[in-house]
């Protein structure tokens, strides 16, 4: 490679991340099917050629792959497993850590955009979800965070006296969070070993870029009565600062849940069965009794393309996520009747949840410049590399981490995390001068417990805007982010049309409480004190007020200004959920808590739109550990039958 080509290729990575990287110890693609090969066309169906699977998963996303790993892992049972898109190991977005916006808004995402949000400024905000084998794990920020042991505790309060909803409780719900984990200790973060899984196939450490921002803003937030924990994802809470763990092995790469779940062993078991480029059309149902039950999928390669058909013996399994799951359920016939029948769409079942209780973690950037190579990193050079010596950096930087598995290339945006109470407590009182906020709003507490947090704030050694898409050229700059993590607004996915190929409607509502917005403010306020709090005070130049892209007049704002710049600003976290929540039936539930579709036999929900509320973190984990515990009700539920 001549030196013209090696400067080209660290622009590139700068630009996109795109650089082609794939690790040998990837899981093998190889084992995989074509949409066509696993199906027969419904034009040609017959009983007797008619491919039979026990289990039909719909989607091969977050939590697919880990419910169709445990599913097979005996040998007893077929599995097939339906994914619209393609596999994600060979793809240098998912691999690289630093590279994973670069799924965004291409062939490998969804690409989904909300309504105008009036509260927002009637803006419509971008919504990825990722289209590939593993789903959302394969294309977030792959932050190690399970939320609030409450939160749990919550969800198991919210069913009732439903024997079973007791087992949702994080006492008896801990062991799934531990049993997707391999927790990797690395030197330099030493922590209590003694609540960390051992023997998961996700591989969780600490071995993501750590810059030096990251260390003085947990310092920082010590300073401030923020109190540094070692680990924030045990029975002792979340709250507090620490470094952030990840979803990143030791070599440097994303262990997705394709990668961890779906190895080459994996993928040769004989009763296994995944395909690719399958997009399903529809559940379909036996309505020759009282209660329907589901006995197959339709699914088809391209919109014009033939149908194709699966039975499902025992059970079909829906893992499509927050916005396709319901988009199935009511183009199969299951949702809200009255929406149903404006589709014409025949009623199966009468389903009003299906679709409701939208709730999602929004974000603000707050942005800051930091003195000349403080941070090691900004991003104009990771974005847009102007200099000779900046691609000499990044060619750089790229050899390290093909090489070695280390450097900034292992990034993933964030290196630390705070876990805090805005509305109540100390930080409401004594560093913000604030008011209890249920008493000065009238509204209540929208946080599983007064022990659980409502604000997360993120610390990144880069700067942007619109998830990196948008031109944010401020020279060196970083951002702290707070994320409202317990909103009490909630939207809706609803259907444009009956066509299984037009995309769904996404209203999240955002905003549509006044305590949501006076939360976020808060947390604005509380990233604008730890800018201003040593060491982080040192490593920024606050004083440079030649940039209006950067937040340096914070101080002087009043609520309704900041207000302004959250209704400007504001973004998705791309954590949508509930939208088929396990709840009782006379709350809007959809499932109950063996995750089976009310009224309807042989068909469950497994995945995020079944957390009956949201957590108060990341729900990566959550999803991952839904599908460990559903994995064990389905094997008892046949094992007992």
């Amino acid at each position: 490679m001549n030196k013209s080509t090696i400067y080209k290729t660290g622009a590139a990575v700068a630009a996109g991340c795109t650089l082609a990287y794939l690790a040998a110890t990837c899981g093998s693609a190889g084992g995989l099917k074509a949409a066509h090969q696993v199906g027969v066309k419904t034009e040609d169906e017959q009983d007797a050629q008619t491919p039979e699977y026990d289990f039909v998963i719909i989607g091969g996303g977050t939590a697919s792959l880990a419910l169709a790993n445990r599913l097979s892992a005996s040998g007893k049972h077929t599995v097939l497993v339906l994914e619209a898109g393609q596999s994600g190991v060979a793809l240098q977005e998912s691999t690289m850590p630093a590279a994973f916006m670069g799924l965004q808004r291409t062939v490998n995402d969804w690409s989904y955009w909300t309504t105008p949000q009036p509260l927002l400024n009637n803006r419509e905000l971008p919504w990825t979800r990722t289209k590939v084998l593993g789903g959302c794990s394969a294309g977030n920020a792959m932050i190690f965070h399970n939320g609030a042991p409450e939160d749990y505790d919550r969800w198991a309060e919210m069913q009732g006296d439903d024997e079973e909803g007791r087992g949702w409780a994080f006492k008896g719900f801990q062991k799934y969070l531990q049993r997707f984990e391999t927790f990797v200790p690395h030197p330099d973060v030493p922590i209590d070993l003694t609540e960390r899984g051992h023997n998961g196939p996700v591989q969780i450490g600490y071995f993501a870029h750590f810059t030096a921002l990251g260390g003085a803003f947990i310092e920082a937030c010590d300073k401030l009565g923020i109190n540094k924990t070692d680990d924030v994802n045990t029975s002792k809470g979340s709250l507090g600062v620490t470094r952030t763990p990840t979803y990143i092995t030791p070599q440097g790469q994303r262990s997705s849940t394709e990668r961890a779940y779906l190895t080459s062993d994996v993928l040769a078991r004989r009763n296994l069965k995944v395909a690719t480029g399958a997009h399903v059309t529809k559940i379909r149902f036996d309505r020759r009794s009282k209660t329907p039950r589901a006995v197959g999928v339709e699914f088809a390669e391209t919109r014009n393309g033939p149908t194709f058909f699966v039975k499902a013996k025992k059970e079909v399994l829906l893992t499509a996520g927050a916005v396709n799951t319901p988009q199935i359920l009511m183009l199969s016939g299951v949702g809200d009747a009255k929406q149903l029948k404006q589709h014409n769409i025949n009623v199966v079942k009468d389903l009003p949840g299906v679709g409701k209780h939208l709730q999602d973690h929004l974000v603000v950037n707050v942005c800051f410049a930091t003195n000349p190579r403080v941070s090691g990193i900004s991003s104009r050079r990771i974005f847009t590399p102007s200099t000779f010596m900046d691609r000499i950096r990044l060619t750089t930087t790229f050899l390290e981490y093909k090489l070695f598995g280390t450097g900034y290339l292992t990034m993933h945006s964030q290196d630390s995390l705070a876990f805090i109470r805005v509305g109540d407590g100390a930080i409401a009182s004594e560093l913000l001068a604030q008011p209890d906020m249920v008493t000065a709003l009238g509204e209540p507490d929208s946080t599983s417990a007064k022990t659980a947090p409502d604000i997360e704030i993120m610390v990144s050694s880069l700067a942007w805007r619109d998830h990196g898409h948008a031109v944010f050229d401020v020279g060196d700059a970083m951002s702290i982010t707070p994320v409202m993590l317990r909103p009490s607004s909630m939207g809706e996915i609803t259907l444009h049309s009956s066509d299984p190929w037009d995309k769904v409607i996404v209203d999240p509502k955002y905003m549509s409480t006044r305590r949501d917005m006076e939360t976020m403010v808060r947390g604005i306020r509380v990233a604008n004190k730890i800018a201003q709090q040593e060491p982080m005070r040192s490593l920024l130049n606050l004083d440079d007020t030649s940039q209006p892209l950067l937040d340096h007049g914070l101080d002087a704002m009043s609520d309704q200004e900041i207000e302004g710049i959250v209704r400007a600003r504001c973004e998705t976290l791309y954590h949508p959920t509930s939208t088929a929540r396990m709840a009782p039936l006379g709350d809007g539930g959809v499932v109950d808590t063996s995750l089976r579709v009310y009224g309807i036999d042989g068909l469950r929900v497994v995945d995020a739109s079944i957390m009956p509320e949201i957590v108060s973190g990341h729900t990566a984990g959550p999803t991952i550990a839904i599908a460990e515990k559903a994995s064990d009700i389905i094997l008892q539920s046949w094992k007992t039958n």
